[in-house]
């Protein structure tokens, strides 16, 4: 159920063209990154827009298609600067903190190689997560910006990666990875199930904060273009799917069994649970950001 909205105000404030990114702090603060604007917003938790920092620039404070954003402890957010190949810390006021991580940093790229940014995401204490999509593999910082840990690679056995399409962190460190994967293979001599053929199957792989497998599942959609995830504390792992015409949102509980499902999504570009348990929708066509409340809790 739609129980609210995040967008202009009277004087036109808060104009969203492609949001692709969204995240919440603790006071049930919105804050929206979008691609076409090179901004991040804020809203308060009752939808009143509140302010936005950022431009079109290759300037500290300025973006270039920001794409994910992600509450950074307790004291402010990150964004993931695709254009500008960095990730920027703000305090929650919106004010510049720094750069924790320049991605075309050369001491960085001799020992990891180049990587393609697809979704970053922080567990509470401000630790981040960066997946790689070309390496199969999520990258793990310190809150500084530091290296830690390289978690999968390559491969289709748990625990490792193919394509990465979305990922997300829990507050207490557990990650979700969603993977795009090929058409579900036909037994040799069976005979063809043209629907069965035309899906693609993508599986989400649940990891501890030290990467070790909790548990994976397959998601089947018929034409995937877009995916987005959310994950919250209680281990409910929230994935949308863009299909074109159609998309779909579907809540798992902790042990990956379907809690709810829902169709009423366009475009939808990124995920995030207020401290409220709520789920906050960030979609593309048209551009808008929505609270959805989860019926099937009550």
């Amino acid at each position: 159920e739609v129980i609210g909205s995040f967008g202009p105000d009277s004087t036109g404030r808060g104009k969203l063209i492609e949001p692709s990114g969204v995240t919440t702090d603790a006071f049930g603060r919105v804050y929206v990154t979008d691609a076409s604007t090179h901004t991040l917003q804020r809203w308060d938790a009752a939808g009143r827009w509140l302010d936005e920092t950022g431009t079109l620039g290759n300037e500290d404070t300025r973006f270039r298609r920001p794409s994910g954003v992600t509450r950074l402890g307790s004291l402010g957010v990150a964004v993931l600067d695709l254009g500008n190949r960095r990730i920027t810390a703000y305090d929650l006021q919106l004010r510049l903190l720094g750069v924790l991580i320049r991605l075309d940093d050369q001491v960085l790229e001799t020992r990891l190689g180049r990587i393609r940014p697809v979704a970053l995401a922080a567990d509470r204490g401000g630790a981040m997560a960066l997946a790689d999509g070309d390496a199969g593999r999520v990258l793990l910082f310190d809150t500084t910006g530091r290296l830690t840990k390289e978690v999968g690679g390559l491969g289709g056995r748990a625990g490792a990666f193919r394509d990465i399409v979305a990922m997300a962190m829990s507050p207490n460190g557990t990650l979700v990875v969603v993977e795009q994967r090929s058409s579900p293979k036909r037994r040799k001599g069976a005979p063809v199930d043209t629907a069965a053929a035309s899906e693609a199957v993508a599986r989400v792989q649940v990891l501890d904060a030290t990467g070790t497998v909790l548990r994976t599942w397959p998601l089947v959609s018929r034409d995937p273009r877009a995916f987005a995830c959310a994950v919250d504390d209680s281990g409910r792992v929230a994935v949308a799917t863009d299909e074109g015409r159609t998309a779909s949102l579907v809540i798992f509980d902790a042990r990956g069994l379907r809690l709810a499902e829902w169709d009423e999504l366009v475009a939808p570009r990124a995920l995030t649970f207020a401290p409220d348990g709520t789920l906050i929708v960030a979609e593309a066509a048209p551009a808008r950001v929505r609270r959805l409340r989860l019926l099937a809790e009550e």
